[in-house]
Protein backbone atom coordinates (compact mmCIF):
# COMPACT_ATOMS: atom_id res chain seq x y z
CA UNK A 1 0.00 0.00 0.00
CA UNK A 2 2.77 2.43 0.78
CA UNK A 3 3.86 2.47 -2.90
CA UNK A 4 0.48 3.92 -3.91
CA UNK A 5 0.70 6.70 -1.32
CA UNK A 6 4.31 7.82 -1.72
CA UNK A 7 3.29 11.16 -3.30
CA UNK A 8 1.25 12.00 -0.19
CA UNK A 9 4.24 11.42 2.03
CA UNK A 10 6.16 13.99 -0.03
CA UNK A 11 3.81 16.84 0.87
CA UNK A 12 5.27 19.28 3.43
CA UNK A 13 2.09 19.41 5.54
CA UNK A 14 1.89 15.65 5.89
CA UNK A 15 5.61 15.19 6.49
CA UNK A 16 5.61 17.69 9.38
CA UNK A 17 3.04 15.58 11.21
CA UNK A 18 4.31 12.13 10.26
CA UNK A 19 6.80 10.01 12.20
CA UNK A 20 8.72 7.08 10.77
CA UNK A 21 8.74 5.04 13.99
CA UNK A 22 6.07 4.79 16.61
CA UNK A 23 6.74 6.43 19.95
CA UNK A 24 4.36 6.75 22.90
CA UNK A 25 2.15 9.79 22.50
CA UNK A 26 1.84 9.58 18.71
CA UNK A 27 -1.47 8.87 16.99
CA UNK A 28 -1.66 5.73 14.87
CA UNK A 29 -3.30 5.65 11.49
CA UNK A 30 -3.67 3.52 8.43
CA UNK A 31 -5.00 3.93 4.95
CA UNK A 32 -5.46 1.33 2.29
CA UNK A 33 -7.06 1.16 -1.10
CA UNK A 34 -10.14 -1.04 -0.78
CA UNK A 35 -11.29 -1.05 -4.40
CA UNK A 36 -11.80 0.86 -7.58
CA UNK A 37 -12.17 2.53 -9.80
CA UNK A 38 -15.40 0.70 -10.57
CA UNK A 39 -17.70 0.84 -13.60
CA UNK A 40 -21.21 -0.61 -13.59
CA UNK A 41 -24.27 -0.68 -15.82
CA UNK A 42 -27.27 0.96 -14.20
CA UNK A 43 -30.74 0.58 -15.70
CA UNK A 44 -32.58 3.63 -14.39
CA UNK A 45 -34.16 4.93 -17.56
CA UNK A 46 -35.59 1.68 -18.85
CA UNK A 47 -33.13 1.53 -21.76
CA UNK A 48 -32.09 -1.90 -22.97
CA UNK A 49 -28.39 -1.33 -22.43
CA UNK A 50 -28.45 0.77 -19.28
CA UNK A 51 -26.17 3.66 -18.41
CA UNK A 52 -22.52 3.21 -17.57
CA UNK A 53 -21.62 4.75 -14.20
CA UNK A 54 -18.06 5.05 -13.02
CA UNK A 55 -16.89 5.41 -9.44
CA UNK A 56 -13.44 6.45 -8.22
CA UNK A 57 -11.10 4.41 -6.09
CA UNK A 58 -12.16 4.03 -2.45
CA UNK A 59 -9.75 4.05 0.48
CA UNK A 60 -10.25 2.72 3.98
CA UNK A 61 -9.03 4.99 6.77
CA UNK A 62 -8.52 3.95 10.40
CA UNK A 63 -7.25 6.03 13.31
CA UNK A 64 -6.21 5.11 16.86
CA UNK A 65 -5.47 7.43 19.77
CA UNK A 66 -1.94 7.38 21.16
CA UNK A 67 -1.22 4.22 23.14
CA UNK A 68 -0.60 4.25 26.87
CA UNK A 69 2.83 3.03 27.91
CA UNK A 70 1.10 -0.03 29.39
CA UNK A 71 -0.52 -0.93 26.04
CA UNK A 72 2.20 -2.35 23.80
CA UNK A 73 -0.09 -3.53 20.99
CA UNK A 74 -2.42 -1.80 18.56
CA UNK A 75 -5.99 -2.21 19.87
CA UNK A 76 -8.43 -4.10 17.68
CA UNK A 77 -10.97 -1.24 17.62
CA UNK A 78 -9.93 2.12 16.15
CA UNK A 79 -11.41 5.40 17.32
CA UNK A 80 -12.35 6.33 13.74
CA UNK A 81 -13.02 4.35 10.57
CA UNK A 82 -14.27 5.63 7.24
CA UNK A 83 -14.18 5.17 3.51
CA UNK A 84 -12.82 8.01 1.39
CA UNK A 85 -12.73 8.88 -2.31
CA UNK A 86 -11.33 9.76 -4.86
CA UNK A 87 -7.63 9.27 -4.14
CA UNK A 88 -5.00 8.44 -1.54
CA UNK A 89 -4.25 12.11 -0.93
CA UNK A 90 -7.87 12.70 0.12
CA UNK A 91 -7.64 9.65 2.38
CA UNK A 92 -4.46 11.00 4.00
CA UNK A 93 -6.16 14.35 4.63
CA UNK A 94 -9.16 12.56 6.15
CA UNK A 95 -6.80 10.60 8.37
CA UNK A 96 -5.35 13.82 9.78
CA UNK A 97 -8.74 15.49 10.39
CA UNK A 98 -9.13 14.06 13.90
CA UNK A 99 -5.48 14.30 14.90
CA UNK A 100 -5.04 17.46 16.98
CA UNK A 101 -2.74 20.08 15.51
CA UNK A 102 0.86 19.79 16.60
CA UNK A 103 0.40 16.08 17.29
CA UNK A 104 2.25 13.49 15.26
CA UNK A 105 0.98 10.48 13.34
CA UNK A 106 2.55 7.09 12.68
CA UNK A 107 1.24 5.09 9.72
CA UNK A 108 0.83 1.44 10.69
CA UNK A 109 1.24 -1.34 8.19
CA UNK A 110 0.47 -5.04 8.50
CA UNK A 111 -0.64 -4.57 12.12
CA UNK A 112 -4.10 -3.53 10.91
CA UNK A 113 -6.91 -6.04 10.39
CA UNK A 114 -8.24 -4.51 7.17
CA UNK A 115 -11.08 -7.03 6.87
CA UNK A 116 -12.37 -5.83 10.25
CA UNK A 117 -12.01 -2.18 9.21
CA UNK A 118 -14.02 -2.86 6.02
CA UNK A 119 -16.69 -4.69 8.06
CA UNK A 120 -16.98 -1.71 10.43
CA UNK A 121 -17.49 0.55 7.42
CA UNK A 122 -20.21 -1.74 6.04
CA UNK A 123 -22.04 -1.82 9.36
CA UNK A 124 -21.41 1.75 10.43
CA UNK A 125 -21.50 4.00 7.38
CA UNK A 126 -25.02 5.09 6.51
CA UNK A 127 -25.83 5.60 2.87
CA UNK A 128 -23.39 3.19 1.28
CA UNK A 129 -24.40 2.39 -2.28
CA UNK A 130 -24.94 -1.22 -3.47
CA UNK A 131 -21.68 -1.16 -5.46
CA UNK A 132 -19.81 -0.08 -2.31
CA UNK A 133 -21.30 -2.98 -0.31
CA UNK A 134 -20.44 -5.41 -3.10
CA UNK A 135 -16.86 -4.18 -3.48
CA UNK A 136 -16.22 -4.06 0.27
CA UNK A 137 -17.52 -7.63 0.62
CA UNK A 138 -15.12 -8.70 -2.15
CA UNK A 139 -12.30 -6.90 -0.33
CA UNK A 140 -13.14 -8.74 2.90
CA UNK A 141 -13.17 -12.11 1.11
CA UNK A 142 -9.79 -11.37 -0.47
CA UNK A 143 -8.33 -10.37 2.91
CA UNK A 144 -9.60 -13.57 4.49
CA UNK A 145 -8.13 -15.68 1.69
CA UNK A 146 -4.80 -13.90 2.16
CA UNK A 147 -4.94 -14.58 5.91
CA UNK A 148 -5.64 -18.26 5.33
CA UNK A 149 -2.75 -18.45 2.87
CA UNK A 150 -0.42 -16.82 5.42
CA UNK A 151 -1.58 -19.23 8.12
CA UNK A 152 -1.00 -22.18 5.83
CA UNK A 153 2.46 -20.92 4.94
CA UNK A 154 3.70 -19.91 8.38
CA UNK A 155 1.90 -22.36 10.66
CA UNK A 156 2.15 -25.59 8.79
CA UNK A 157 1.90 -29.06 10.25
CA UNK A 158 1.46 -32.60 9.10
CA UNK A 159 -1.14 -33.96 11.47
CA UNK A 160 -4.79 -34.57 10.53
CA UNK A 161 -6.09 -31.73 12.72
CA UNK A 162 -3.90 -29.17 10.97
CA UNK A 163 -4.83 -30.47 7.54
CA UNK A 164 -8.52 -30.13 8.42
CA UNK A 165 -7.92 -26.60 9.73
CA UNK A 166 -5.95 -25.53 6.63
CA UNK A 167 -8.74 -26.67 4.29
CA UNK A 168 -11.51 -24.74 6.05
CA UNK A 169 -12.96 -21.47 4.82
CA UNK A 170 -13.74 -18.74 7.33
CA UNK A 171 -17.36 -17.52 7.48
CA UNK A 172 -18.20 -14.32 5.61
CA UNK A 173 -19.64 -12.64 8.69
CA UNK A 174 -18.01 -11.54 11.92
Amino acid sequence: MREETDSIFDSAEFLRRLVKRYQPGHWIGGLRRAFGPVAELVDEGGSNLGDLETHPAHYLVALWRPLEATTPFLPRWPVRVSIVTPDAESAARALLEDVPRRQRLWIAGPEIDWALIARIVILGEPGLQPYQHRELQAFIRAERRASLAAISLHYSGTDDTFEQFASTNPPDSL
